[in-house]
């Protein structure tokens, strides 16, 4: 008996890993955390603040840049009211610059979140905030804001494929094996940047003086 059960796996010849999405994300966020962890909050936060940036304004909705355009745009002759004492709600608004609900396309929308990461990675080279993580919770918020990047690099990715599949698209491959099995979880995003957010405001607020030291 004894024998049988060290031949047996000896003489298996492939081995089987079934991976499902959940566990393909978990995985990706976890190899972010991990080089988060290693280098610290102070050393990921500018890229973490241009992926968050890039995020809204590329991938969540697609309309983001111009809801805001026409926001401003609509509203500009009661904002020019109100500063020079006038009553802005007898002003009567602009029609919108933009048609409502134009959808930048999709290819320039992924080149533009690809462009902002790359800002990111040119400024962080140049942040103030930068230094090696001797503070008490660097490298467990930097576990935190490591995962949230590759969360938010996965999901856009995700969300661009699936877009571009909707509109026809197609590509075979283990590539698209590996994007089509991943989740979508645009949905958990805003929470996760809000907390971000929370724990990068409250950081400022108790040491604001140390924020810019090396």
């Amino acid at each position: 008996m004894i024998e049988q059960w060290i031949v047996l796996p000896l003489a298996q010849t492939a081995i089987t890993v079934n991976l499902n999405g959940v566990a393909l994300l978990l995985i990706l966020m976890a190899i972010g955390g991990y080089a988060g962890y290693q280098q610290g909050m102070r050393n990921v936060l500018t890229v973490a603040l241009w992926t968050i940036i890039a995020y809204v304004t590329c991938v969540q909705g697609g309309t983001f840049v111009v809801d805001v355009i026409n926001r401003l745009w609509v509203n500009a002759p009661r904002f020019v009211a109100f500063l020079i004492g006038n009553d802005p709600t007898l002003v009567p608004p602009l029609d919108p610059l933009i048609t409502p609900g134009f959808q930048v396309p999709l290819f320039f929308r992924a080149m533009a979140f690809i462009a902002l990461i790359l800002l990111g990675k040119y400024f962080d080279n140049k942040a103030a905030w930068k230094g090696p993580p001797k503070e008490r919770l660097a490298r467990p918020l930097g576990l935190f804001v490591g995962a949230l990047i590759a969360l938010l690099w996965t999901n856009a990715t995700v969300v661009f494929w699936r877009e571009f599949i909707t509109g026809g698209g197609t590509f075979e491959g283990p590539i698209a094996t590996f994007l089509n099995v991943l989740p979508d979880v645009s949905l958990l995003l805003p929470s996760l940047i809000a907390i971000f957010f929370m724990i990068l405001g409250l950081l400022i607020l108790f040491n604001f003086p140390k924020v810019w030291k090396p």
